[in-house]
């Protein structure tokens, strides 16, 4: 049957989680209480923000390894506002634009004087850690608490999280750019190639530059997400994790890691795919050391499995 194989090569992500949610349920019941569902759609938001974010940046062929300190030191400076203010309002304006300087920061570099993203990004990275220790002494904390963090942190609308409300919102507003706008055929075009974008007469410094920035406003919404999961800030908190996590995401949710190709779709299912790793490691009390190497061995396995479908592809157009 061509036809079914042809789905479970494309739509392979699909099938893969809906297996391990049955594995993962048969060794521990609890896995697919509603409680637990309800858990694992808020767990996935920071994660989800990241992985839209570098989904863009991905499939133009470029990388951004700023994103999950990134969200770190926004996090840390909505709090500074919170404390000096007691409201929220001057803060999530602050974080908007300190995130959009950012990914405008990174984006320059990268498009107009052509530095490495890779370069670029993880010398971003070490400056966001080192301000994120500069504007909280380390050793201090700044709590967070009133009606906009008890709501967006646990809120609830008809059972489900406003947060992972607002991460499918957003998603389903990027899948509409990405496949029924001009900029999200741009991306595809510069990912493919460049030279022939620009020969196509697409401004590719510009699309790029918007990428970059993009990436760095989904940096700043994990960041808000995460201080009203965490309920407090405070230097030290490293978010590398979910950096890979999101870059896992959508590796595993089929996008080509050399640009070019990817469905907005399928990074969801990457993200809920590592939210079911997570959530059910926790649950069987694997140790942390153990979820890096388990998590590790899935993204090789996965771009394996990736490479392998682009080429049988490539032999198919052939």
């Amino acid at each position: 049957m061509p036809g079914m194989a042809k789905l479970l090569r494309e739509k392979n992500i699909i099938f893969v989680t809906i297996a391990c949610c049955l594995i993962f349920f048969l060794i521990s019941p609890r896995f697919l209480s509603l409680d637990n569902i309800a858990a694992i759609s808020r767990q996935i938001v920071p994660i989800g923000l990241i992985a839209l974010g570098q989904y863009f940046v991905v499939v133009s062929g470029n990388i951004d390894l700023s994103m999950g300190m990134g969200s770190v030191l926004f996090a840390i400076v909505l709090g500074v506002f919170f404390g000096m203010t007691g409201g929220v309002t001057v803060g999530i304006f602050a974080v908007i634009l300190a995130s959009l300087a950012l990914g405008f920061f990174n984006g320059y570099l990268v498009a107009r004087l052509k530095l490495p993203a890779f370069i670029v990004t993880l010398s971003s990275l070490f400056m966001a850690q080192g301000l994120s220790g500069l504007i909280i002494p380390r050793g201090q904390q700044i709590f967070l608490v009133g009606d906009f963090f008890r709501v967006v942190g646990a809120g609830k609308f008809f059972g489900l999280y406003w947060s992972f409300l607002f991460l499918m919102a957003l998603f389903a507003l990027a899948y509409i750019v990405y496949n029924h706008t001009r900029w999200g055929a741009y991306v595809i075009a510069i990912g493919n190639s460049e030279e022939n974008a620009k020969l196509a007469g697409i401004n590719t410094d510009r699309v790029k530059i918007g990428i970059f920035m993009f990436s760095g406003l989904c940096s700043g919404f994990a960041g808000i997400i995460l201080s009203t999961r965490m309920g407090f800030v405070q230097p030290g908190l490293d978010g590398n994790g979910l950096l890979l996590d999101g870059i896992a995401a959508i590796i595993i949710g089929g996008t080509l890691i050399l640009g070019g190709r990817g469905t907005v779709g399928g990074a969801i299912w990457g993200v809920l795919f590592i939210g079911v790793v997570n959530n059910s490691l926790n649950l069987l009390n694997v140790e942390d050391v153990w979820h890096l190497v388990f998590k590790g061995a899935v993204i090789l396995a996965a771009l394996g499995v990736n490479w392998l479908l682009w080429q049988s592809r490539q032999a198919e157009a052939q």
